[in-house]
């Protein structure tokens, strides 16, 4: 089913809404409104909310049984610069046969999950991987048509004070949370070619909230059924701030106040969800599909998700029908054989073989006794009185042949027929993008100092140990403004930024003024935590710094989004800083030891632009992966004093593929080859040269051991992944200097030996130069890594 845009809100629409009266409309005296008198934007807005929501309760009523397939796909991602790694991905197929007032049958069609510790997971349970099956019960006809899968209909979802569910746009009361607008005439498409008419509806939140959502409904105005909704939450919800019981029991704790900043705050955020409805028979409106995307965070650690489900429906009974056949439910003239079971495992031991011979595959049914119980009932999944799943399910003997079914759908990551497309996709964003952006009641403010918060205690060279404080405050619909500086004890200078950042769901762009200390890589992380402690534990500082005072403008992705591009202008003075300390732990009794000196950066004014693209093709872990990285930076400058200006331009580009070579799931090996190189064009800084040395572009090697205009750099690594841990051997060559004086003679190599956490989000490496008077031995630790 496709919609096609028609004509924006106008006298078209109040006609095509008139034509057609509302379904169980409700007559009211004019002085007793029904709704409240600020809640519709416009006539047309009013009318056909009031058609959804008088027939809301009853849509769905009148199909008594029916029998669909059903396929759902799930990931799960752990977020870097580099890429998203999959943790988790799953992909199930069921054949649902439903009845009203009885408890569902669940056939299993094809199940396969991968995730690290799987095997460990299922155990000698040889019914856990019925558990790991990520459906429960197929949609009920009657309930919610929004929150398609609660299957607790609209009053779940209003909450009192203390409860952090979602407020439904359809529920009585709906019109003192949130406002209404018409939107425009879509055409709906269906899959016979058939065309109908619908009427988008705009739920407009009265305030910010994690309890409210924002989107658009497209309403069928001959039935007041919900044809498509797209929505997002309106604000994403920190678990410390809109629980209380969390805020008050948990977050006031000493326990709580020791995890560490990079950690905090513990958020959540429903991005987009997508519901589509396809008209069976021209009879009922009934789901077709449904998608989810969010995400979780543990403060830096970030987690995507993603949920997709198909249905396909097979046979509907609407109970008209019903009642004009005999009373057994047969035409007249046609005879119905009678069986009588005992109990309900005879009866569902017969379903079991009459589908084992429709599909020549042996089945049996799965009684409760069977299953192990599962999370208490929370409201939102349906269980039995004791804590299990509702549903009878009926599951092949061998359960070996679900992960081979022809039946399962593709990784979500594919393109597959009957599920929502990338075109698709982008249309559900940028429906919800148009939308207004909901008002904020009260500025909310976020404060966080020292180790509350996230890369607020550091230690480097230069500043020795520096405590930061960090503040945002959301304004005003999509605006934030954001102070943050830190003061370091050694060079005694505070450090300074303060920024106005307006964000929606496809960019985020910010305005800001700095007087602060700068990496020559602003990418690096060398003023993070991992750098903070190599620093002050073992004494090895791999930034080199400089400091700058000016004015940016950056355009990216959302910050829920991972950073595949960066657009950022800016004008700026840079000066030198110096090595103001010279401690250590593991080196505080070492008299002869010192940090090495810093980059003695010139004193410059620079006005430029940057720009970064770093797009990752192939998310599959057991399949060819491809990524680039291209940066560019364009400037003109001249020397603090001087009249005379000069200008260069910067190109660099790093290529990155990963090849499986044998095994499968989280026990595999792999081979990955990593190229890079870059060119200055013109006269530079010396904080412009390219920099080769240290864990990120030659192992074996200090940080900075090369410099210059242009470099080239190459490694290849072989992994092989024992679940969440994998060791790998690996070898780095590099250059860096003028091109003119380019030697093959002067490339560095090393080589080394790996151990790595969830497929390189973590590495723990010892390396060793082999050329050159600075090879040495090394060990390193830090983040994302090709494998």
């Amino acid at each position: 089913m496709t919609l096609g845009t028609v004509s924006s809100a106008g006298a078209a629409m109040v006609a095509l809404l008139a034509s057609v009266p509302p379904a169980g409309a409700v007559q009211t005296p004019p002085e007793l409104p029904r709704f409240a008198s600020d809640a519709f934007l416009d006539p047309a807005g009013r009318e056909l909310f009031t058609m959804a929501f008088d027939g809301w309760g009853d849509l769905g009523e009148q199909v008594e049984r029916y029998t669909a397939r059903i396929d759902k796909r799930v990931a799960v991602s752990l977020r870097a610069l580099r890429k998203d790694r999959v943790v988790y991905h799953s992909e199930t197929a069921v054949r649902a046969f439903w009845e009203r007032n009885r408890r569902p049958i669940v056939q299993v069609l094809g199940s396969s999950a991968r995730y690290p510790m799987r095997d460990l997971v299922l155990g000698g349970n040889n019914m856990a991987w019925l558990e790991e099956i990520p459906f429960d019960a197929p949609f009920v006809p009657g309930s919610d048509q929004l929150f398609v899968g609660t299957e607790h209909g609209v009053t779940a979802f209003m909450p009192t004070e203390d409860d952090f569910l979602l407020r439904h746009p359809l529920a009585e009361g709906a019109d003192t949370f949130y406002r209404f607008r018409s939107g425009d005439t879509t055409t709906v498409t269906l899959p016979d070619g058939r065309q109908l008419a619908a009427v988008q509806l705009e739920v407009i939140p009265r305030e910010s909230s994690p309890h409210l959502i924002s989107g658009k409904l497209s309403i069928d105005p001959a039935s007041g059924a919900l044809v498509q909704g797209v929505y997002s939450v309106s604000r994403r919800l920190d678990v410390a701030r809109d629980i209380p019981e969390f805020r008050e029991e948990v977050a006031s704790s000493l326990a709580y106040r020791l995890i560490p900043g990079f950690m905090k705050p513990l958020t959540a955020e429903m991005r987009m969800v997508a519901v589509e409805y396809s008209l069976w028979d021209f009879k009922v409106w009934l789901p077709r599909t449904v998608r989810y995307e969010g995400d979780v965070a543990m403060g830096a650690v970030k987690v995507p998700v993603e949920v997709e489900v198909k249905y396909r429906i097979e046979s509907v009974a609407l109970k008209d029908e019903l009642a004009a056949e005999g009373p057994e439910g047969m035409p007249e003239g046609e005879s119905l054989k009678h069986i009588h079971f005992e109990t309900e495992a005879e009866a569902m031991a017969f379903i079991a073989q009459l589908l084992s011979e429709d599909d020549q595959i042996t089945y049996r049914s799965v009684t409760d006794t069977l299953r192990p119980p599962v999370a208490p009932d929370t409201g939102l999944r349906p269980f039995t009185a004791t804590g299990r799943r509702w549903s009878r399910w009926i599951t092949p003997d061998d359960p070996g042949v679900l992960e081979q079914s022809p039946h399962l759908p593709a990784p979500i990551w594919e393109d597959a027929v009957g599920f929502p497309s990338a075109e698709q996709r982008g249309q559900y964003i940028r429906q919800l993008a148009s939308l207004p952006a909901p008002p904020v009641k009260r500025v909310l403010w976020d404060f966080s100092w020292g180790w509350g918060g996230q890369d607020l205690l550091r230690y480097n060279r230069v500043e020795g140990p520096a405590v930061g404080a960090s503040s945002k405050w959301t304004l005003h619909g999509s605006f934030r403004l954001g102070a943050s500086g830190h003061f370091g004890f050694a060079d005694l200078r505070p450090k300074v930024r303060l920024d106005v950042e307006r964000s929606t769901l496809r960019r985020r762009i910010e305005l800001g003024t700095y007087h602060e200390l700068r990496a020559t890589d602003l990418e690096s992380g060398y003023l993070g935590s991992g750098n903070s402690f190599d620093a002050f534990l073992f004494g090895r500082d791999n930034g080199e710094y400089f400091g700058v005072a000016g004015a940016d403008l950056a355009w990216r992705p959302p910050a829920s989004a991972r950073q595949s591009f960066s657009l950022r202008a800016y004008a700026e003075r840079q000066w030198a800083v110096e090595t103001n300390t010279g401690f250590a732990l593991f080196r505080a009794f070492d008299r002869d030891w010192e940090f090495r000196p810093n980059l003695a950066a010139d004193e410059v004014e620079e006005a430029g632009g940057e720009l970064r693209l770093s797009p990752w093709w192939g998310r599959d872990p057991e399949r060819a992966e491809f990524g680039i990285e291209v940066f560019g930076r364009s400037a003109v400058w001249r020397r603090a004093g001087e009249e005379v200006r000069e200008n260069y331009h910067q190109a660099s580009a790093t290529v990155t593929t990963i090849v499986p070579l044998r095994g499968s799931g989280w026990r595999r090996s792999r081979m990955a080859l990593e190229v890079a190189g870059g060119h200055t064009w013109g006269q530079a800084p010396v904080q412009r040269s390219w920099f080769v040395g240290g864990p990120g572009s030659l192992r074996g090697y200090p940080a900075s051991t090369l410099s210059g205009l242009s470099f080239l750099r190459g490694r290849v690594e072989w992994s092989r992944t024992f679940e969440v841990f994998g060791g790998s051997l690996f070898g780095d060559a590099g250059w860096a200097g003028p091109a003119s004086e380019f030697d093959s003679g002067d490339i560095l190599y090393g080589i080394g030996a790996g151990l790595s956490i969830m497929d390189g989000w973590m590495r723990f490496d010892l390396s060793q130069g082999l050329k050159g008077p600075q090879k040495g031995f090394r060990v390193e630790v830090y983040l994302d890594q090709i494998l």
